[in-house]
Order: structure tokens, then sequence, then C-alpha cells
């Protein structure tokens, strides 16, 4: 099966509601945003994968109070190496503990990249803006109150490891749901990404120039009952000399902002083959996202099957 592919102010939300309805992600394209550029952001993500392991390790993510910074993960679930970014923002003084997650980043001593990524970060974050605008048209629905005042967008470079060649495939990364309202996800020409659509069947997503995979994030399937699906995508590196580099960008709502279920729950569940890692259970009325994303980042909470999650509740309620 073929993804459906769009130009972003071509498409209509009709369509795009329809196409995500049946296909549970998109290719999306966005004019204002040059080929050119995206590749470049590409390669400025290998530049940084390419440095030794101890100039990478200047910003190890243990360095920074804000969960920014350089990781490996080498497990049975992650084979890759990431760098995390968000909006430049000063950090903010409070008791509640969520205000840790904004904050400066760390950066690569080249004052010219830091540019280069901020800018790419701001003009992806643009396009998703637009693009939850025309989904919650075609529901009747605002997307400013899912987003709310300031945005929480994250940004990542991964670098998911080449294959040794005598042993079995490592998955770069299990199985999983985003959690997030929309991801939009730039790959290179290495292949392995993989969703699964709602029938349960894994297609193969093949890297288009210029083109953001964009995949629906547990948020906005509590915000929609369920009329679209958080997008199940699993990713395992082809290549056994290659890394394959992705920059997945976050669009998240306000960390004060308290999302609840807009429209009635559809009736059926979504379908999902397998174990699926998901932070929120299919049931849940409404959270609060900054409260939801401190006890994923600072209390380790990320699957609610695997973890045995409590119940998530909307603060002030």
């Amino acid at each position: 099966m073929t993804l459906p592919s769009f130009e972003l102010s071509a498409v209509s939300p009709a369509e795009l509601l329809a196409a995500f309805g049946q296909a549970g992600a998109a290719l999306v394209r966005d004019a204002s945003v040059p080929v050119e550029r995206c590749e470049r952001a590409l390669a400025d993500v290998a530049g940084f994968f390419a440095l030794p392991r101890a100039a990478k390790q200047e910003l190890a993510i243990e360095r920074s109070p804000h969960f920014r910074g350089y990781s490996e993960m080498h497990d049975e679930r992650d084979w890759r190496e990431q760098l995390h970014f968000g909006r430049e923002l000063p950090p903010v003084a409070s008791d509640e503990p969520f205000w840790r997650l904004q904050g400066p980043n760390l950066w690569p001593a080249d004052s010219a990249w830091r540019v280069r990524m901020l800018e790419y970060l701001a003009w992806v974050e643009r396009a998703g803006t637009r693009l939850l605008d025309c989904i919650a048209a075609a529901l009747g629905l605002a997307a400013e109150a899912w987003l709310g005042d300031s945005p929480y967008v994250l940004m990542k470079h991964i670098g998911y490891h080449p294959q040794a060649g005598d042993h079995a495939r490592r998955p770069g990364v299990a199985a999983h749901l985003d959690f997030s309202l929309v991801t939009l996800t730039l790959q290179d020409d290495v292949g392995g990404l993989e969703v699964q659509r709602p029938s349960g069947e894994w297609v193969a997503v093949p890297p288009v120039r210029g083109s953001w995979l964009v995949n629906i994030g547990e948020l906005l399937q509590l915000v929609t009952g369920g009329r679209l699906v958080a997008t199940p995508h699993r990713v395992v590196n082809p290549s056994v000399s290659r890394s394959r580099l992705s920059i997945p960008v976050f669009i998240n709502p306000s960390l004060t902002t308290r999302l609840r279920r807009a429209l009635p729950p559809v009736s059926s569940p979504p379908c999902r083959a397998g174990h699926v890692h998901a932070v929120l259970p299919d049931d849940l009325e409404g959270l609060c996202f900054g409260e939801a994303e401190w006890r994923r980042k600072g209390q380790n909470v990320w699957c609610t099957q695997c973890q045995g999650g409590g119940a998530f509740t909307i603060a002030g309620s």
C-alpha cells in the first residue's frame, strides 16, 4: 500500500481527515520549506553523529535539567543515538515539577549549526500548526484549544545504528505510539520505517525527498474521541554499513493545557497487532499535558501496559 501524499497548501480538510482515517498516516510536503533546507538539516545531523564520541558526550542529556541533549540507547527496544532539542526558552521558577521541562538547549560549538536548526524547527512547527488547523476544521473543532498559548514543541535527531551482518536484526525502535498531537518526521534515504495501518497491517514508508511522514499522536486520538487513531510505527535499519537518520518534530500542547475529549468516543477500539508501547489508556477522558509529560520524562513512566501506570487526571477538575 502507498501512503497518501499531499502538498499542505492544496489539501482540503475533508481529504486530510479521510486520508488519516483510512491509512493512519500521510506524506506531506510544504512549499514554504525548500527541499534543499530539509536536505541540509539531514546533512547537519549526519555531521553531528560523525563527531567523536567524546565530543557528543559533552552534550550528554544528564547535563541538562530540562531533558535536552545527547543520549545512546542500546537495549532490546532501542538501538540508536539521539539528540533532543526544544524551543529555545528560558527556565521557569515554579513549584510545579513539569516546568522543569522548559529551558535552554545544549548546543554544539558551531553557532551557524544552531541557527540553522532553530530555523528548521520553526518552519516545521508552522507546518504542523497549519496541519492541525486543517484537521480541526474537518471535525468542526478549533486547534487553538489543543495547542494553548505556547506549544511545547520538541525535535529529535536520531541515528539508528547499522546492523551487524552476522546477527539477527535489532529494532532501531520498537513499535510505539508518539506522545504528541502530531509528529512530522523527515528521514534520509536508508529506509526501515514502518507504520501500522488501522487494519493492523504493517507497511513500509519509503523516503520521499522533501516530505515528512505525518503520524497521529496519542493526544490527538484523545481529543478527537478516537476518530483519529494514534499511528503505531517502528524502525529497523536495513543497512549493515550506514546509520539511518531521521528528524522527528513533535507538536504538543502548552505545558499548562488541559486536554479533554472533545467528541463522543467511537465504539470500536483501535486495531493493533502485537504489543505497541503507549502512554495512555484508550478510555482516558482528559489530562493536564504538563503533568502527563513530566510523568513520562521526569518519572520515566512511558508505557501504561509495561509499567502498569495509574490513572491520568485533569488537574483542577
